[in-house]
């Protein structure tokens, strides 16, 4: 069964809209089948179609960056609709190309080895009211402890060896 020229014309007009060939067919009152054989009886249909189809993606992505424009200037009246929003960020990272979405990764990360203590983070900071201390170059590193009235707690020493300390719980 061929298409007529209407069907056609629908086809690639509701694909230019939704960039999605099932969506378009059923708008069209036809199935995705018989738009997949009337694709493969005509070059010149589904050279159509596929720039149609491009061009969909292309609204899907700008209609997305739409509304996370307008959740990102707050022209949104009350509550934000974060399904909404979800939505609009999956939609730009699959039809726009270059645009990536934030995500956030939690969890914890379990090994081969836990590991119970680790180096402290690079600007460590000592509580003390002179001057601050900081960690000593070298191998052996100590820094004095005071606590935050100013009394001296103690000595830290560590090595860069002695800071990961873990327990093997694959073998």
């Amino acid at each position: 069964m061929r298409l007529t020229k209407e069907q056609k014309e629908s086809v690639i007009e509701h694909l230019r809209e939704v960039g999605v060939l099932m969506v378009a067919a059923k708008r069209a009152g036809i199935t995705k089948a018989e738009l997949q054989a009337e694709m493969k009886k005509s070059a010149i249909f589904r050279k159509r179609v596929n720039e149609a189809k491009s061009e969909g993606k292309t609204n899907i992505a700008d209609n997305a960056l739409a509304v996370l424009m307008q959740y990102a200037y707050g022209a949104v009246a009350g509550k934000t609709d974060r399904n909404k929003l979800t939505a609009a960020i999956a939609l730009a990272n699959a039809f726009e190309p270059g645009f990536r979405g934030t995500s956030k990764v939690e969890g914890r990360i379990e090994h081969d080895v836990r590991v119970i203590t680790a180096v402290p983070r690079p600007k460590y900071e000592v509580l003390d009211n002179p001057p601050k201390k900081m960690l000593k170059s070298g191998k052996d590193k100590s820094v004095r402890i005071y606590d935050d009235k100013g009394q001296y707690i103690g000595t830290k020493v560590e090595t860069v060896e002695e800071a990961i300390e873990g327990e093997v719980i694959n073998e």
